[in-house]
């Protein structure tokens, strides 16, 4: 007969478990944020080409163009590509507008549909060795793309941060708090050595390791040009790494409404169940640990705390517990600060409870819905 006392013991090994992992993330994402980039030399950096893959992106394609035109390198040295996939407002004429006084930016029609095919025929069309990929929806620091160019020097794919901003509404701070520790672990993860998670908003990589992997060639999901060449470079033994500093970073605005926040988690998971190695594992046994917390809590009754191993069971719990949410609440709170967003440890907390009761119900959902984004099912 498995015991209570058995049950919270097993309880508190994994919260300790899942403790010392996310105090690792912590640690080096500290490390990491105090040491600053500092330029190796006054040398002009390589050159690179930012592919931008549009779809009905007329509301945010222009204050991103000014962006990037605006980057502190010789224009010369830079070329933006807008792959345009079949949008039916203003992409397109707002491009061409652009282009008549930016010699450097040019217009593409995808050669196939969807974002990695829209990836796909830019890379094939680009003119410099290091390919910067940037979401129609972001915003940049004009240091972008020097500080990604001097972090290049000896990497095949480099991961960069991505800051999520709400609009003052609580479905908008749900997404800060979440996207901040998603941020954590696949910053702490590649620090580790194990990079998994990445931001196709915000990825930058070798022209010569994406031929070499193949691109997204024979990829059957719609989404996930992110992890999946993450996963392929992986594979193929390609050097990895990822950027911790504010000038790189990219801004993107939360989902204004529930629906829209709940239809963007559903795509999300849906590339995740492409994703193979312990990734998808570890992070399904972090979603369910709680639930077991609580199934172990609800064994113990406190009329039985003078029984036998009554208060051992007890103070197991309470450390479990306990093991569960300090962690969580340190690392938002490590990253929140790199993004220079306000830590407030109780919002964070209740973002985090919400975030385990919602995260297996999408995944569920998942399996059986398609959602549309921009009038397709992905």
């Amino acid at each position: 007969m498995i015991t209570p006392l058995f049950t919270a013991f097993v309880a508190f090994g994994l919260a300790l478990l899942q403790a010392m992992v996310l105090a690792s993330w912590r640690d080096r994402i500290r490390k990491e944020g105090l040491r600053k980039l500092e330029r190796r030399d006054e040398r002009e950096p390589s050159s690179a080409t930012i592919i931008v893959p549009a779809r009905d992106a007329e509301g945010t394609l222009i204050p991103l163009l000014q962006d990037l035109n605006a980057q502190d390198v010789p224009k010369e040295r830079v070329e933006v590509i807008v792959v345009d996939d079949n949008s039916s407002d203003g992409t397109v004429s707002i491009t061409e507008g652009m282009m008549r006084v930016w010699s450097q930016l040019r217009l593409l029609r995808n050669e196939g549909e969807g974002k990695k095919a829209a990836i796909t025929t830019g890379v094939k069309n680009a003119r410099h060795g290091v390919i910067i990929l940037t979401d129609a929806d972001t915003r940049c620091e004009r240091e972008r793309v020097r500080t990604i160019l001097e972090a290049m020097s000896d990497v095949d794919l480099l991961i960069l941060p991505v800051r999520t901003e709400g609009d003052g509404s609580f479905v908008g701070r749900l997404q800060e708090e979440e996207q901040a520790g998603l941020l954590g672990m696949a910053a702490g993860e590649a620090f580790l050595g194990r990079p998994g998670l990445a931001y196709g908003a915000n990825l930058a990589f070798l022209h010569s390791a994406f031929d070499a992997v193949g691109g997204y060639s024979d990829e059957r999901y719609a989404s996930g040009d992110d992890v999946f060449l993450v996963e392929r470079m992986k594979k193929a033994g390609k050097r990895i790494a990822f950027l911790l500093d504010q000038r790189a970073l990219v801004t993107v605005e939360a989902e204004p409404s529930w629906r829209g926040f709940f239809e963007q988690r559903v795509r999300w998971a849906g590339k995740m169940r492409g994703v193979r190695g312990a990734m998808p594992w570890t992070g399904s046994v972090a979603l369910l640990l709680p639930w077991f917390l609580v199934w172990a809590s609800m064994r113990f009754e406190l009329s039985g705390i003078m029984e036998e191993s009554g208060l051992e069971t007890l103070l197991l719990l309470i450390a479990a517990w306990s093991l569960w949410i300090v962690p969580v609440i340190a690392l938002v709170g490590e990253v929140r600060r790199f993004l220079g967003q306000r830590a407030w440890p109780v919002v964070s907390l209740s973002c985090f409870v919400l975030f385990t009761v919602y995260s297996p119900l999408i995944t569920l959902v998942s399996f059986v819905h398609r959602p549309r984004w921009k009038g397709r099912r992905v």
